[in-house]
């Protein structure tokens, strides 16, 4: 239709040009011009181009989309992490006198190998791994308190197996003890008690044990388990993408050696496990992704028990004997077997915005808000059930600039997201945390 009436319209005007020129002409037929003269045509006029409307980019993003063929995506992830509070299998937080500050780094390569097929590589390095200690407010926590009742329980029965009390509950603490009273503690190691000691200042001894023990130095440093794994593209259409993943974390990282006042950088295990990803767009700024990672434990680790004297060090006593079995022990030797028994779930809710839809300066720009979870399974220390396994949720909200949403597109991007602990069990620290993320994309 618009191209039918600029065509008449082109029309009218040339025929009212040619009128006006015919005005213009003498009005003697004699003065008319002779066949040999060349006739002037009308100009014809210009048809106007049309803009097109500039073509909008939404910087918000799936989880679950696979990479082209042949481009690569390589992301740097820095985590600073900082927290105080230990959470009990009961779900209730406590300061124990621990302030945790660890910065962690990733470098994730991801490639497509088909438009439907994705490989990834993330390797975890912890750079720093601190852990400041108030020996003061230890020793007001339950966690203190509960360890320091047991010690003087296995003191008195000591001191009573050595005549030195009649009765745990009658002992006098002003009595000297008389001679050297070694304690069996349950790691197999020896605490010798002085004769001239009393029974008080030998029972005073014990917290100062207990906060000794507890005490932490810098954590360990390095390699972290390294995660490989492949994600396959079931559905790829405009507004929707689910995705299947394998994968498996080897455990590179330090883990069996690290003494119990240091932190390793690696669980230990040879985990597999199942990822799913599906990702709806219900208006072109926004993406609603939904991811679950269902792990399991293919290979226990082996760790290595700390010495109860010093806790920078690993222990060289027997724990098996009769005496250490009767102070606590477990039974087992000094390489203990650490697993986890059942299929641990962790994955996130998320809504991606692009801002676009405030102007095309905000082009570049998408904000995010997500809801994490971690259910790990029950966790065991041979065959002794330790706890029911960490639970965690939190939540993070942040954004990106996306160098795609530019004039002149950059193929990268910077992410800046803040997570904050909201509820979970059997956690040893609850961490708040920043993340600040770096991605280039390329193609070979």
């Amino acid at each position: 239709m618009h191209i039918v009436l600029l065509a008449t319209l082109t029309l009218l005007l040339a025929s009212f040009q040619s009128r006006l020129l015919a005005q213009a002409a003498p009005e003697s037929s004699e003065l008319s011009p002779s066949p040999a003269e060349p006739t002037v045509e009308a100009p014809k006029p210009k048809k106007k181009k049309e803009k097109k409307p500039k073509a909008l980019y939404y910087s918000s993003l799936g989880l679950g989309k696979t990479l082209p063929e042949g481009f690569f995506r390589i992301r740097a992830v820095n985590r600073f992490a900082q927290g105080n509070k230990m959470i009990d299998a009961d779900g209730k937080a406590e300061n124990i006198g621990y302030e945790l500050s660890a910065t962690a780094s990733a470098l994730a390569i991801e490639y497509g190998m088909s438009d439907q097929l994705s490989f990834q590589l993330l390797a975890p390095f912890v750079s720093k791994n601190s852990l400041a200690f108030n020996k003061r407010q230890f020793l007001n926590s339950s966690v203190a308190q509960n360890q320091v009742s047991k010690f003087q329980r296995l003191l008195l029965g000591n001191l009573q197996a050595q005549g030195v009390c009649p009765d745990p509950t009658a002992c006098n603490p002003n009595q000297t003890l008389g001679k050297d009273i070694p304690v069996m503690l349950p790691t197999g190691e020896i605490l010798v008690l002085p004769a001239a000691a009393s029974v008080g200042a030998a029972l005073q001894q014990v917290p100062e044990l207990v906060a000794k023990n507890a005490t932490p130095a810098d954590g360990a440093t390095g390699l972290g388990d390294v995660d490989f794994g492949i994600l396959y593209s079931l559905i790829t259409q405009r507004d929707q993408n689910l995705g299947i993943g394998l994968g498996i974390r080897l455990p590179l990282g330090k883990f069996q050696n690290v003494p119990a006042a240091q932190r390793p950088t690696g669980e230990g295990l040879l985990m597999s496990g199942i990822r799913i990803n599906y990702d709806y767009q219900p208006a072109a700024p926004v993406w609603i992704s939904f991811q679950n990672l269902s792990e399991f434990v293919t290979s226990s680790a082996k760790r290595s028990k700390s010495s109860l004297l010093d806790p920078n060090k690993l222990n060289q006593a027997d724990p098996t004997s009769e005496l250490a079995i009767k102070s606590g022990s477990d039974g087992d030797p000094n390489q203990q077997t650490i697993t986890r028994k059942g299929v641990g779930q962790t994955g996130l809710l998320r809504l991606d915005l692009g801002l676009t839809m405030f102007g095309s300066f905000f082009q570049p720009l998408a904000f995010e808000s997500s809801l994490l979870y971690r259910l790990s399974a029950p966790e065991y220390d041979g065959d002794v059930k330790k706890n029911n396994g960490e639970k965690r949720i939190s939540y993070q909200i942040g954004g990106k600039f996306d160098g795609l949403g530019l004039n002149r597109p950059f193929p990268g991007y910077v992410r800046i997201l803040k997570e904050t602990f909201l509820k979970g069990a059997n956690v040893g620290i609850a961490t708040n945390a920043v993340i600040v993320e770096f991605a280039v994309y390329r193609s070979f």
